[in-house]
């Protein structure tokens, strides 16, 4: 467990057992016991498992949640833990993901608010060790997500043209690594690169189509969970979902910079077609295509571009100050960096 883990753990713990309306929400009212173990840390939330059991001799069934804390807001968020509630309520209806049942953003919570959702059982996805029908059941997954009809009033965030609006937000992060004492001329030069080709893609994907999908933003291997059984399996970890494009998704999913992350793999790009077959053939005619094939080349570049400025933000905020980082940072963000690395990625992502 991690100095940041074990901090929080000891905040959690004794919230959990003080906070009587947490309590009615996970039915742990009367003769229960709660049992706080430690699940995991990300960038932007720690998270812990909760199992509710009766006391009483009488029987009945232990109820798993999982709780998270806030430790770092996302951007465009009033409130990141209420966001992600309502992600929650609002995608409920694939049966892919959690079930909201308690949230606190008030100053009493731990960190910057709490969320308790159900717990979803399952095995991570694990690209270093594939089993036949891991990749297409991710993909079921997707299509079942995307697949939902946002009810009127959604709260989610709708850029107008969502890739625009991530390309910019590259810019953003470039722009502050460039003013930083942490830049590196041979870093920058690839950055000049990578943005040059990213805008001829830009400029060839025509306008947006089809802006009427919950997506995620952040397909992880770690964020869906592969339970026995017939059942696809879940999509957890809502931290930053918006109304937008499935083409986001399914080009952050397939992106190198998105698998190796999680593993030593790199999807391979002749594999791509073949996954977005099976993915539309999951999605079934639930919705239409739209400008899916005219932007997912530009959506490619624009998600390995946002994993490589989020590295260059990165050595900024991890550089000059004592925020909460995980290993897997630490020991990922050099290599992303490196001369080998980038070298690779222009060669996979951006020589079309």
């Amino acid at each position: 467990m991690t100095d940041s883990l074990a901090l929080y753990a000891r905040c959690v713990e004794g919230y959990v057992h003080e906070n009587a309306a947490l309590q009615s929400a996970v039915g742990a009212e009367g003769d229960h016991t709660m049992l706080l173990e430690p699940l995991g840390e990300g960038e932007h939330n720690v998270n812990f498992s909760l199992t509710v059991s009766p006391r009483s001799s009488t029987g009945g069934e232990a109820h798993a949640f999982v709780v998270r804390a806030n430790v770092l807001p996302q951007p465009f968020h009033a409130c990141q833990i209420r966001y992600e509630y309502d992600a929650l309520t609002s995608v409920e209806p694939s049966g892919c993901t959690p079930k909201p049942v308690f949230v606190d953003s008030s100053e009493d919570a731990p960190g910057k608010g709490v969320l308790v959702e159900t717990f979803c059982p399952g095995r991570p996805l694990d690209f270093d060790h594939l089993s036949t029908d891991d990749l297409a059941r991710t993909a079921r997954i997707m299509a079942d997500i995307h697949a939902v009809t946002p009810l009127k009033g959604c709260p989610l965030h709708r850029p107008q043209d969502p890739l625009c609006a991530l390309y910019a937000e590259c810019l953003e992060r470039f722009d502050l690594y460039r003013s930083s004492a942490y830049e590196d001329a041979s870093i920058t030069r690839w950055v000049d690169r990578f943005c040059a080709l990213t805008e001829h893609a830009l400029d060839a994907a025509g306008p947006a189509d089809g802006i009427a999908h919950i997506v995620n933003t952040e397909p992880l291997a770690s964020h869906f969970l592969l339970p026995e059984g017939d059942r696809a399996g879940f999509f957890v970890d809502w931290e930053r979902p918006i109304l937008g494009e499935v083409a986001q998704d399914l080009a952050f999913f397939l992106a190198p910079t998105t698998t190796f992350w999680d593993s030593e793999y790199l999807f391979p790009t002749t594999h791509i077609d073949s996954y977005l077959r099976t993915y539309w053939d999951a999605v079934d005619d639930r919705f239409e295509r739209g400008s899916f094939d005219a932007r997912f080349p530009a959506w490619m570049k624009v998600s390995v571009l946002r994993a490589i400025a989020w590295c260059c933000k990165a050595l900024i905020r991890y550089g000059g100050s004592s925020e909460h980082q995980t290993s897997k940072a630490a020991a990922k963000i050099p290599v992303y960096l490196s001369d080998d690395f980038l070298e690779m990625i222009l060669q996979e992502c951006f020589a079309d």
